[in-house]
């Protein structure tokens, strides 16, 4: 008999292809369940390897032994009268058929359902394809004699990023990342690597009195080659046609297309008509706002600067942007009554739907206004839409991870995160907000790497110590430890909150009673969803409904998150609780 005749007798053909087949579906759920645990990243290829190897083990096997009624024997020792090789085929053939099957449909449900997984590196690769069409606008450099002319040299920067970004085809880093690089001296190869992009534009601004002279040029970052660069000498009155200039000047260095998409030339000429007075008011709230975003009296300060930019210009878009942005945070932080600023939030995304309708910033505006405006269902349809439409937003991204926190999608949270954090890699904000995720997921290791990322940025940077240390209470019940992470919060309600749970789990009863007495004197009602949680931890159940209750009948935002908020746990079930999640349309 021929050597192949024998081989396909002692079906080791057969053989060898159900092992491809297996071998090939284990690849699948290595690749999968790799990252999902955090394994590193050599796993995939040592699986590879060790499969590799096994083939030829499989076909000597298969050559050597044939299975038998009696169980395996070695193929010398079985008379050829009674060798039963030909059902051995058969059954092989059904396994061989089975496991196609298999492959077929997960072939088919990778390739038309996808997964975040190989969604997100996708976006990735695509990313890295357009690189070319990348910047960073760093901080222009305020050369003016006054210090306090910084506003004006931010908020250029700011502008003229805002600008670019309204631009097709052209993925700018979001601001947060940008100036964490203010006068910082690091060479722009090193940028380019940490942001990813392959251009910066930076530049100094001059300003005295009605004059103001502007320097700046765009720079590529793996060989620090020139593609253009100007100085303009102006009035002041001329500042919005130098910012179409130069944004002009930088599409035209990349070679992107502006003609033939109205899009892209309308981009450039948003704030034609705008006053300059109007403008440096809006400059002034801006600057004062990014460095006190969460301090009540900077917010109010901020605010008296929007309040005068548009009494100069009622329908400056950028003013009444700003003073959403004030409101929100006012309403995020408890200053005063919830109501009072969820309708200021309301009125300002209206103004900004008008003023420009289905842009990010209305999208984002209305978003939150119905979110707060406890409809949530309306808030996931209308960041879903805008995810599509701006997929390489990075504020509408995080917005929308954020909005999982509540709704508990949390795969895709984590998909949306993970982009904008590829868009804007050094956002604090971005990085609390994947940590959140995390928590809620009990990704306390992933949760450890972002945390780790944000104190390296900010060494008080808030919530995101308090994710971190939750995350291990509620998932190993090592209180002590998580009391030790959590005892350099910044934020004073959340530093109490975690002390109040961890201390009395550790049995320091009046410690944690004394952190709830020193919230109700900080922050009265409006911690109301925090006592909730902290009496829900300590097994008073009657108590924290109470304060749930109370949550809803102030509208107090942090009840948005007891859908999913596992320190709630032991109240599910409750009439009570139930009757508040379905009050308040949660999930």
């Amino acid at each position: 008999m021929s050597l192949f005749k024998e081989l396909k007798r002692r079906n080791v053909f057969k053989v060898a292809i159900v092992y491809i087949i297996v071998g090939w579906l284990l690849l699948q759920v290595s690749d999968t369940l790799a990252p999902a645990l955090h394994l590193p990243e050599w796993i995939h290829s040592a699986v590879a390897f060790v499969l590799i190897l096994g083939l030829p083990i499989a076909v000597v096997f298969a050559w050597a032994y044939e299975l038998t009624p009696e169980g395996l024997k070695k193929e010398k020792d079985v008379d050829r009268s009674e060798s039963i090789t030909h059902v051995t085929s058969r059954r092989i053939d059904f396994v061989i058929i089975g496991l196609m099957a298999v492959a077929l449909i997960y072939f088919a449900a990778d390739k038309f359902l996808g997964t975040p997984a190989r969604d997100a590196a996708q976006a990735t690769a695509e990313v890295s394809e357009e690189s070319d069409h990348s910047i960073a606008v760093l901080p222009f450099v305020n050369m003016s004699d006054d210090p306090g002319n910084e506003y004006f040299s931010d908020g250029l920067s700011e502008e003229l990023l805002n600008a670019l970004a309204r631009i097709g085809g052209l993925k700018v880093t979001g601001r947060t990342s940008s100036f964490a690089f203010k006068n910082q001296n690091i060479d722009l190869r090193e940028i380019g690597r940490l942001l990813n992009v392959a251009n910066v534009l930076e530049g100094s601004v001059r300003k005295y009195e009605n004059r103001v002279r502007i320097t700046a040029q765009l720079i590529k970052t793996d060989d620090g080659y020139h593609l253009w660069s100007e100085t303009f000498d102006r009035e002041l009155g001329d500042i919005f046609a130098i910012q179409e200039e130069i944004a002009g000047h930088v599409t035209g260095a990349l070679k992107i297309a502006l003609l033939g998409s109205p899009s892209n030339q309308n981009a450039l000429a948003t704030n034609a008509g705008r006053n300059p007075q109007a403008y440096e008011e809006y400059l002034r709230g801006m600057y004062v706002y990014q460095h006190n975003i969460d301090d009540a009296e900077g917010l109010t300060r901020a605010r008296e600067y929007f309040t005068r930019a548009l009494e100069i210009d009622p329908d400056y878009l950028d003013a009444h942007l700003g003073m959403y942005k004030i409101w929100d945070r006012w309403h995020r932080n408890g200053h005063g009554p919830f109501d009072e600023s969820a309708e200021q939030i309301a009125i300002y995304a209206a103004k900004l739907e008008q003023l420009a309708p289905g842009s990010p910033q209305s999208v984002e505006a209305n978003a939150r206004s119905a979110t707060i405006g406890w409809n949530i269902v309306r808030a996931d349809e209308i960041l879903k839409d805008a995810v599509k439409q701006y997929p390489q937003n990075p504020s509408i991204l995080a917005r929308w991870g954020g909005q999982t926190i509540i709704n508990g999608e949390f795969a895709s949270g984590m998909v949306a995160m993970r982009d904008a954090i590829r868009l804007d890699p050094l956002s604090l904000e971005n990085l609390s907000l994947l940590s959140a995720i995390q928590h809620r997921l009990g990704d306390c290791a992933g949760a450890q790497e972002t945390v780790n990322r944000a104190l390296e940025l900010d060494e008080q940077a808030g919530r995101v110590r308090y994710r971190l240390a939750m995350c291990i209470f509620e998932t190993t019940g090592n209180a002590a430890k998580a009391l030790e992470i959590v005892r350099s919060e910044p934020l004073g309600f959340l530093y109490d909150t975690s002390h109040a749970i961890l201390l009395q789990h550790l049995g320091d009863q009046d410690s944690a009673q004394h952190h709830v007495d020193t919230m109700i004197a900080d922050y009265g009602d409006n911690a109301s969803f925090q006592y909730g949680q902290i009496y829900a931890q300590w097994g008073d159940i009657n108590k924290a409904l109470s304060w749930l209750e109370t949550a809803w009948e102030i509208r107090d935002p942090g009840l948005l998150q007891a859908g999913t908020d596992s320190l709630l746990d032991p109240l599910r079930g409750e009439p009570r609780f139930i009757k508040v999640l379905e009050s308040a349309g949660l999930r």
